[in-house]
């Protein structure tokens, strides 16, 4: 079996580098019709076309267009119609949902707002299937732009075990220094992540507990606004620190006591499993997250994870005094959970999966 990875897509964003990566571990052949994202259709188009007329004697089984590469299923699906090809999407996010509904960046009746949705439908419509991380997106993404729900079939996010290795870190956690305790988060501060209720948690837990202490990596969206509340709530057990590398996350997570998921209350947090989930899990360490429909698709409250309620301080404050003070707990989510991901969630399953999925469509 042979895929074409086409579009302006981010070779380097995880989800690609996942399924990529997993495709290849179960011996599909990957060959890439690719230019930059920054340039607009009508140049990358023409590219994209010119770039593909090696692939007429190249030949592959199906074009696969990545994550947020909406714009680019159109010219995919031509391209599908013409070599009689499949055309596989894999969205990740609806465009109208992310930018109008979860981030607010336009109002709901704009003009940019219908075009993102109108984006969002052709995208869905012309492919001819629409992978999905979770049956909460599936169930919204049929609903809301009206296709039909068969054409859906759910991929967990999962996790690269190349870059996120338990072998690479083992040992680096005692390299921390101190008796304190660490309650870690990393993300790109967008809304969904309610990054406020983490804060707020924070001030909560350091009433009860002196040796505890928080920290948040990453940047984005809400970045400056949790800063500020840091500061002006003058915080003594929580550090903000700007994104690192992505390379050197692994050995960052491995100095935490516990690792923190999302706790928004948007309607796109219901309907997500966060990188970070898998990602954590995958290092064997214990995870807190909000307790929502999507995160219950995979795991069990208490067993390989531990969950509390969703936009609430005092819920999440509790959860993480319930795993300080309860290491027989810690240790049972952090080995059931670290199990759970090498039995279904690495690139090579998720590469199985989505294999199995392919060779019932392939021509």
């Amino acid at each position: 079996m042979k895929a074409c990875f086409f579009g302006g897509y981010n070779p380097k964003y995880i989800r690609n580098v996942i399924i990529k990566e997993g495709l290849i571990k179960n011996g599909v052949e990957v060959v890439e019709c690719h230019t930059k994202s920054k340039f607009k259709f009508w140049l990358r188009y023409p590219i994209l076309l010119f770039q593909h007329l090696k692939f007429f004697l190249k030949k592959y089984d199906f074009i696969f267009v990545p994550a947020f590469r909406h714009k680019d299923v159109p010219l995919a699906k031509l391209i599908g119609l013409l070599t009689n090809k499949p055309v596989v999407f894999d969205p990740l996010v609806s465009r109208y949902e992310t930018k109008v509904l979860d981030q607010k960046r336009v109002p709901v009746y704009s003009m940019q707002a219908r075009y993102n949705f109108k984006i969002d439908k052709l995208s869905f419509k012309l492919a001819d299937i629409v992978l999905v991380d979770t049956f909460a997106h599936a169930d919204f993404y049929a609903r809301e732009f009206g296709i039909n729900r068969s054409k859906f079939s759910r991929v967990p996010v999962g996790v690269s075990d190349e870059l996120f290795s338990l072998i690479k870190t083992e040992g680096k956690e005692e390299s921390r220094k101190g008796n304190n305790f660490l309650v870690q988060f990393y993300g790109s501060f967008l809304p969904l992540q309610g990054i406020e209720y983490i804060v707020q948690a924070a001030r909560i837990v350091g009433t009860r507990d002196k040796t505890i202490r928080f920290e948040l990596i990453g940047a984005g969206q809400t970045f400056a606004m949790i800063k500020g509340l840091i500061e002006e709530l003058e915080f003594k057990n929580t550090v903000l620190r700007n994104w690192v590398p992505f390379n050197e996350l692994p050995e960052l997570v491995s100095h935490a006591d516990i690792c923190l998921g999302i706790f928004g209350n948007t309607e796109k947090a219901r309907r997500v499993v966060p990188n970070k989930v898998f990602q954590c899990l995958s290092l064997k360490k214990p995870v807190i997250t909000g307790r929502t429909p999507a995160i219950l698709e995979f795991f069990v409250d208490r067993e390989n994870i531990l969950l509390c309620e969703p936009a609430n301080a005092d819920s999440l404050a509790r959860a993480i005094m319930v795993l300080k003070n309860n290491e027989e707990l810690r240790k049972k989510i952090a080995e059931n959970g670290y199990g759970l991901i090498r039995e279904n969630f690495t690139s090579q399953m998720i590469g199985r999966q989505i294999k199995e999925i392919l060779s019932e469509i392939s021509v």
